[in-house]
């Protein structure tokens, strides 16, 4: 079904338009039927005006009723339900940050543990290259022509050790108690 919309200023009102003999064959019905079929007639003497009058003086005469206490059962549920609420979010919120600390933390870790990779390969290489170079100055001590002369036991020198001093932050009673001590020898190295 197709529907048209008469422009307001048609020269012709509704009341004088009269149904064509053929309009059950047409193909275009206004939008009035249209509406008119689907919601049936109109009331002859209805005014939205009268209406507006009649509900004014109702209006005025509206009473409050008194708020209606809830049953027990009732108030119960909704506290447990809004105490539910409060724990699903502190579940939620608590969910999130465990995933966020989780998912941080695997981050950083997986950094640091680059980070320990490429040290580790660069003691290796710092490995190699200090054995390269003790075998470089080893083959280059071979050479007479550097001027390096062989260690020879009558070329080494002997140093007199320096006196002994007391720092003034040492016990004198540390000592005699190791000389009282028979039977331990203390290496001279410590």
């Amino acid at each position: 079904m197709t529907a048209a919309i008469r422009s307001p200023d048609s020269p012709r009102s509704r009341a004088a338009r009269k149904p064509e003999k053929g309009s059950a064959n047409r193909k275009v019905t206004s939008i009035a039927r249209a509406r008119q079929a689907k919601t049936g007639p109109v009331l002859p003497n209805y005014s939205p005006a009268d209406e507006e009058a009649i509900a004014r003086p109702s209006a005025s005469v509206l009473k409050v009723l008194p708020a209606r206490q809830q049953p027990l059962w009732l108030r119960s549920l909704l506290q447990a339900q809004r105490a539910s609420s409060v724990v699903a979010v502190m579940l939620l919120g608590g969910a999130l940050s465990l995933y966020g600390l989780t998912v941080y933390g695997e981050q950083r870790w997986s950094q640091d543990y680059q980070k320990l990779e490429t040290l580790r390969l660069q003691e290796q290489q710092l490995s190699a290259a200090s054995e390269v170079l003790k075998h470089q100055l080893a083959k280059e001590a071979q050479n007479p022509e550097t001027g390096l002369a062989a260690q020879k036991p009558g070329n080494t020198i002997f140093l007199q050790p320096a006196p002994e001093t007391r720092s003034p932050l040492a016990t004198p009673n540390s000592e005699p108690a190791l000389k009282n001590r028979v039977g331990v020898q203390t290496p001279l190295g410590y």
